[in-house]
């Protein structure tokens, strides 16, 4: 029987760290065992993945891979590769024409990091007790489906000791059907695919993988109202305690091989990471730059988001100042705070929208 504890974020010395780093809309799920790591997605634009990685103090990563091109997986796909010390780049094949799908593989090219195109049955081991098992795609990619990036994106499954996670990327009711073809066996942790889209983690599907925690990386009132009630039902129905980046910031899962403890809130290694709203990112291999707006002056970032605080460090403030108070007060005062700036926020986004960043679909 797996042992689920939900506890405040702290040191933990455990065999296999899964972390979902908070970094908004988008995913970043950083894998750790025996003094080996690896990453899944690397998060969007404005992220600082590359360092809250190095503030777990990972020098080297075994394997990246990019589920699907899109930009909130791979947008700081590019900088990991070139700022770590990165064995093999794994993804499901697919090009896109987008300037940072061209980043990527450049970085990939220009750092000589090894390259495989993920099959259905190919295993990768991450030190001696940690094996990751690729599920999805297969030989013949999908084709006309509502979306075939997403619906394409690299499934994997994480095996260690007795416990397992699955890692979904943004794959929907296609790629659902064929793993319920393939008999996909359940899981202990879920990585629910696509931000908790209702394009994904259909009743089907999760009825037959039977999560006990699953996890969903989603950024704060995004744009595309994900996680959607219905997929959040869905994973009640079947009696999945759900974990969102949104309300908790990061997540950490830790498995000793025979269980599994849930841990969410502020990761004290990250503590030290300085956040800067909106950075610019530079690219990092050779590459065009980017086209700004010209129909309207893009502000400065002191006009807009340069006052506003990241999620984590907010409500940390208020946990130190009023140790006492109930977190949901707090979590209630943070979404206040949110309110007053939202819209000054949706001008910005749409200010500092990015000429390769298509609308998700």
């Amino acid at each position: 029987m797996v042992q689920f504890l939900f506890l405040t974020l702290s040191a933990w010395g455990g065999e296999l760290t899964v972390d979902m780093l908070d970094v908004g809309q988008g995913d970043a799920i950083l894998i750790r065992v025996d003094g080996h790591a690896a990453l899944i997605d690397a998060g969007p634009r404005d992220a600082d993945t590359v360092a809250q990685i190095r503030a777990l103090g990972v020098e080297s990563l075994d394997f990246v891979v990019a589920t699907h091109p899109h930009a909130d997986h791979i947008g700081l796909m590019a900088e990991v590769i070139t700022s770590f010390d990165v064995d093999v780049y794994i993804d499901n094949g697919m090009t896109h024409t987008t300037k940072n799908y061209e980043r990527v593989m450049a970085a990939v090219t220009a750092t000589e990091v090894g390259y495989q195109q993920a099959k259905t049955g190919m295993a990768f081991e991450l030190g001696d007790e940690a094996t990751f098992t690729v599920l999805f795609p297969g030989d013949t990619l999908l084709s006309g489906t509502r979306s075939d990036l997403n619906s394409n994106s690299v499934v994997l499954r994480l095996d260690h000791g007795q416990i397992s996670f699955l890692f979904t990327g943004d794959s929907e009711g296609a790629t659902e059907g064929a793993l319920l073809g393939a008999d996909i066996k359940s899981v202990d942790v879920l990585k629910v695919a696509h931000h908790g889209s209702g394009h994904s983690s259909s009743g089907a599907f999760l009825a037959k993988l039977k999560p006990e925690a699953a996890l969903i990386s989603v950024g704060a009132d995004n744009r595309y109202h994900h996680p959607y009630d219905e997929a959040l039902d869905r994973l009640r129905t079947v009696g999945a305690l759900v974990y969102r980046t949104d309300l908790s910031g990061n997540i950490r899962a830790v498995s000793d091989g025979n269980g599994v403890e849930i841990l969410e809130g502020s990761l004290p290694e990250l503590d030290l990471v300085k956040i800067v709203p909106w950075p610019d990112h530079p690219a990092v291999v050779d590459a065009e730059p980017e086209p700004q707006p010209t129909s309207e002056p893009k502000p400065a970032p002191s006009d807009v988001r340069g006052v506003r605080l990241k999620r984590r460090v907010f409500l940390d403030r208020l946990a130190r100042e009023r140790p006492n108070a109930d977190r949901s007060l707090l979590i209630r005062e943070w979404r206040a705070y949110k309110k007053a700036w939202r819209l000054a926020t949706r001008l910005e986004r749409k200010a500092h929208k990015q000429a390769d960043i298509e609308p998700e679909v």
